[in-house]
């Protein structure tokens, strides 16, 4: 957001102590997991001030990725976080308190969703009081993240606008793999099988056995197409950690990269139609999934 319509644009409370927002001013002398879930995240109401999440973590241990889409990540050095007079750019012990401070955070949000997803916990309760709840919840959450989320708002705008600031991940070029696992997990959500990071598989009661029982021959179409769209991906990671970045893929002239970009894009719109008929064919009601003006509207995007 541009600094005149964004008075916080360029604030920076690494350096500075103490900071004004709405005209009052802040004192951030200690940075606190409160000072910044509460006070400074989308400070002053507006989204863009970004000031905790992953993010932000990200852009604490790479730094902003000047390269454009030439070949390149940020190029934080250690030496931000070093005490004393080895340290570089200045306020080093702030700057390592903001990372440990984000986090705390990140960790505790995690939690949370755990503590929610237990037997007995808010999440938990909420869709076994009612099972229906859980399956309508699946199949938006995948039509959703598929369709307006994935491909529309993280691939597609990017794409349109050969912009390397709309890439997922900008400040690592990690962009590749968090796609890719977003539609593992999507795969995950449908089929109930799930591969623990000490290699333990998981698998239980699913959406694919509930719809199957509906229609066989839908159920069927729904696993290829996510399968399919698994393997676009894969062949995005491949391509990222052998030929170019994601954010180079997405350049204006790469018409390979751009292919292949877009070869997951499509994918993903494939598959959201099966999804819609799943959820017609479980008689989960009227459920809207995310659309995104980057599919339905291009021309909304060059406005």
């Amino acid at each position: 957001m541009e600094s005149d319509e964004n008075t916080l644009y360029t604030a920076n409370v690494i350096a500075n102590p103490q900071i004004e927002i709405n005209g009052e001013t802040v004192d951030a002398t200690e940075i606190t997991p409160d000072l910044l879930a509460n006070t400074l995240h989308e400070a002053g109401g507006i989204e863009a001030n970004v000031a905790t999440g992953y993010h932000a973590i990200e852009f604490l241990l790479w730094g902003q990725d000047l390269n454009g889409t030439d070949a390149g990540a940020g190029e934080r050095s250690y030496t931000d976080y070093l005490t004393g007079e080895d340290c570089t750019n200045g306020n080093c012990d702030r700057r390592a308190a903001y990372l440990v401070a984000a986090s705390e955070l990140l960790i505790s949000d995690l939690e949370d969703i755990v503590a929610a997803w237990e037997q007995g916990g808010q999440a938990y309760t909420y869709v076994t009081e009612d099972p229906t709840v859980g399956v309508s919840a699946i199949l938006t959450g995948m039509g959703s993240l598929s369709y307006g989320e994935l491909a529309g708002e993280r691939m597609k705008l990017g794409l349109l606008l050969h912009d390397p600031e709309e890439e997922h991940d900008c400040f690592s070029d990690n962009t590749h793999a968090s796609h890719l696992n977003d539609v593992i997990g999507i795969l995950q959500a449908y089929t109930g099988d799930y591969v623990r990071v000490d290699g333990t598989e998981m698998t239980g009661a699913s959406v694919s056995e509930l719809v199957a029982a509906k229609d066989a021959a839908l159920d069927a179409e729904i696993k290829a197409k996510l399968v399919d769209t698994v393997e676009a991906m894969e062949a995005m990671a491949t391509r990222a950690n052998t030929v170019e970045a994601y954010d180079q893929m997405i350049g204006e002239g790469n018409d390979k990269g751009n292919a292949t970009v877009q070869a997951a894009i499509d994918g993903l719109i494939a598959q959201t139609p099966s999804i819609e008929r799943a959820i017609a064919a479980l008689e989960l009601g009227q459920i809207e999934l995310e659309g995104s003006d980057s599919l339905d509207n291009p021309n909304a995007v060059f406005q």
